[in-house]
């Protein structure tokens, strides 16, 4: 599976469950599990944009 769809397994997985958690009108529950979903999704998205100029893995050495 891609990085891509294991966030998004485990931002459906965590807002359904806070959502439940915490509201009990259906309507509450649909929206907050949609700003909880879509503010992980943005968040990690924007995140790995931010991240993508640095270098991944150890530096290359100086012959």
């Amino acid at each position: 599976m891609s990085h891509f769809l294991l966030m998004m397994l485990y931002a459906t997985l965590v807002s359904l469950f806070f959502a439940l958690l915490w509201r009990r009108a259906a309507r509450a529950r649909l929206r907050l599990f949609l700003q909880l979903f879509l503010g992980m999704m943005l968040g990690g998205i924007l995140l790995a944009w931010l991240m993508y100029p640095f270098p991944s893995g150890p530096p290359t050495p100086i012959p």
